[in-house]
This record gives C-alpha cells, structure tokens and sequence, in this order.
C-alpha cells in the first residue's frame, strides 16, 4: 500500500480491542521476531510533560553519539511524527512499508490489536531494523495496560507529573492513577520521577518492590531562557515556566543513565537543552503567537502560569474536546486572558465553540464565538493588537493551527 492508503489503514483500526491488555500484541511481536526484546529503552510515563522529557532526552543521547529512537503520540501536522531516529522523521515510503508488513502479518495470523499496539509493533520494528542504540518510548495514556508496557525492563522507567486525566480509563483519583503509571516499572531498571508530591509514596513503594534505584526529583526553578536545579543552570530552549521540572527530570535521568554505563558528555546535554524543539508546548510561532496543546487541568494551569510571565495582555483561540474537564479549564485560562475567541474542531468529541462562549460569558470575560478555526486565528488577530495571541486547549486545534499559520506566511520568526 502507499502512504495515504497506509494511514488510512491505520486509523481504520479500532481505538480499543477487547479484552484488555498487551496477550495479542506479544503473538503479534512474537511473529515479527519479537524486535522489541532487541532494543534498549528509557521508557516515559506521567499525565503532563512526558513528551517534552521524551523529546529533550532524545536530543541529548543522539548529541552523546546514541543512534537514537524516539516514539511519541499524538503527532501534531504528519503521522510521521511519531517515530524518529536521531532527530529524523520516518519517511514516507518507509512507513508504508512498514505499515503494509505488521497488517501483513496481523492479517494472515487473523490477530486484531487496537491502533495504538499497531503502531507501536510496526515502530518497534523500524527501530531495530535501523539499528537504534536507545529508544525513548513515550506511553500512550496508561502504564501498566499500555501497548508500550510489552518491552522488556529498560534501563531507566521515567514518571513525569501526574494529575487528573483520562479518569475514565485509569481511574478517579490521583493515586489510582498513579499506580496506573507504575505499571511500567519492572525489576532491573532505575526509576526517576517528577516531585509529584501528593504520590510519592506510591511510586517510591513500586520501585522499591521491583528492587530498583530510585530518584526523586527537587524543586526546580525557572529563569528567563533557563532553569536552575540544585547547583545546575543550563540555558532551555523550550519556553514554558513547566518546563523547568520537566528538564529537572530530563538531568535526573540523564545522571541514571551515566551510573548504568552510558556515556553522556556534559557538552551533549548542554546541546541537548539548547536545541531541543517540541511542537506545540508553549511554542512560540510568532513573535506575538504562542501555541499550547496543554489539555487537561494541571496543563492548563501551567499555562496560565507561563502567560502570566510574559506580563502582556493576552488573547485567546480555544478549543476543547467534550470528554475533558472543560468547564474547569476554560474558566482557569480564561481569567488570565483579556478577550476569547471560542471555536471548534470537526470531530465528533469537540465541545462547541457556543458553549465555550457560554461559560466565558459566565465568567465575565468577553468572548467571541467563531466555529472555523482560520476565520477565529484571524479575529483574534484583529483583537490583540500588540498583546499577544495564545492558541491553545487542544492538540488538535494546535495541529490545525500550525498548518493555518504555515498557509498564511506566520511561523517561526
């Protein structure tokens, strides 16, 4: 099949199959050579930030010399996003090919797994067939039913922050959730987490039980273009006040990684810090447009933190999906905005943009309701003046926006 046929595919497959956990992907890998069991991993789980961790460490190991892995979701613009090798996106002809060989094989062993486990298989394979040093596996939503959770035990299992989101799936409390993601720490690894204060206990008590090192990450602070951790200052190039801890968590394991044997220069992590580039995390596109695809409670406050330090007034295009804690978050955000325009995405979880408009009349912030993305990029151009425009809510509308913004001649100043 070619590429539009391989995507299509892909997202033909269904989100979830029934029962339940990694049975079907393990006879699937185990047709595939079982190339998972051929590649070494930092495995990264946590509700906010786990991508941010994953693209920095990816950038400071392929610096170090790694031939380098990275597999992340969601993408934001191309499929091809989601798998790379040493910075570089799989290319279109390569994921067909490697799309067409794991349906082949799925298909003639008649064995159904969900999209995700698809194309976790397929990466896997890809990355042993390029012969990767080090792969950096985001999870999906989960830990320990996650499609990623099939590898053997990695060399480090990383846990961001953790919060409320996808309670449907992992869980109604922060603990329960919590030991969701633990699901992914396995014996013979090193753990390190974010502070994650209020579950510490439980992610300290899970590597204890596996019998790993464990490594729990202090305060770390947030200066213009930096951050400062215990006695280490590096210059950060992704933007954000949140990404100081997910850089502290990004140095933990780098030092983890070091006590196993693996060489990092220090230079390669200056480097790493420096150059690393992540779509759509408080990125700014514009001198004056920043996009956010921070989608849940914890995310959206810290973004409003991070507004809050550019001390200009602030206009907002937003967009949400309905099974999200919306009303909590539109208020959150928008307390922190001079004008809003609410629109909406063409899917059928997006939440309208009239009842966005409704809970920012509600709140008493003045709000413009505009259903077409390009057409509310454009009103909120017209409004903000020399203020700053902050597109956010959804990494959906963020995919949408970066494409708009390209279209118009607006990106990357």
């Amino acid at each position: 099949m070619d590429y539009k046929k391989a995507i299509e595919y892909v997202h033909s497959i269904p989100r979830f199959v029934r029962p339940l956990g990694n049975a079907r992907l393990g006879e699937l890998l185990t047709l595939m050579g079982d190339p998972h069991k051929e590649l070494k991993y930092v495995h990264v789980a946590g509700t906010n930030g786990k991508g941010s961790v994953c693209a920095m460490l990816a950038e400071i190991l392929r610096r170090a010399g790694y031939k380098t892995g990275l597999f992340t979701s969601p993408y934001i613009e191309v499929f091809n996003e989601r798998i790379r090798v040493n910075g570089e996106m799989i290319g279109d002809h390569e994921l067909a090919e490697y799309i067409s060989r794991t349906a082949g094989i799925a298909e003639k062993n008649g064995i159904e797994v969900s999209e995700f486990a698809f194309i976790t298989a397929a990466a896997f394979m890809y990355f042993r067939d390029r012969g990767c040093d080090i792969v950096v596996l985001e999870t999906g939503m989960g830990g320990r039913l996650d499609a990623t959770n099939i590898i053997p035990a990695p060399e480090a299992a990383v846990i961001t922050s953790i919060g409320l989101d996808h309670t449907q799936y992992l869980g109604e409390s922060i603990e329960e959730i919590a030991k969701e993601k633990c699901g992914i720490i396995k014996s013979g690894s090193a753990v390190v987490s974010a502070p994650n204060t209020r579950v510490k206990e439980i992610i300290e008590e899970a590597a204890s039980e596996a019998g790993d090192e464990f490594t729990v990450c202090d305060a770390a602070v947030s200066k213009p273009g930096r951050f400062v951790y215990k006695t280490w200052s590096y210059h950060l190039s992704l933007r954000g006040e949140y990404q100081a801890e997910n850089a502290s968590v990004v140095l933990e394991t780098v030092r983890t990684l070091r006590r196993r044997g693996y060489a990092i220069p220090e230079r390669a992590v200056i480097d790493g810090f420096e150059k690393t580039v992540w779509k759509a995390r408080y990125e700014f596109v514009a001198k004056n447009i920043v996009i956010d695809g921070g989608h849940n409670i914890d995310g959206i406050r810290a973004l409003k933190r991070s507004l809050a330090d550019e001390n200009k007034p602030v206009t907002l295009v937003i967009a949400m999906m309905k099974d999200k804690a919306y009303e909590l978050c539109i208020h959150t955000i928008v307390s922190a905005a001079k004008t809003v325009v609410a629109t909406e995405l063409d899917m059928e979880r997006a939440l309208g943009c009239d009842e966005i408009k409704r809970i920012c009349d509600d709140a008493g912030v003045e709000c413009t309701a505009e259903p077409d993305p390009e057409k509310a990029i454009e009103k909120a151009m017209e409004l903000a003046g020399n203020g700053l425009i902050c597109i956010c809510g959804s990494l959906y509308l963020a995919g949408e926006a970066e494409r708009i913004l390209k279209d118009k001649g607006i990106f990357n100043f």
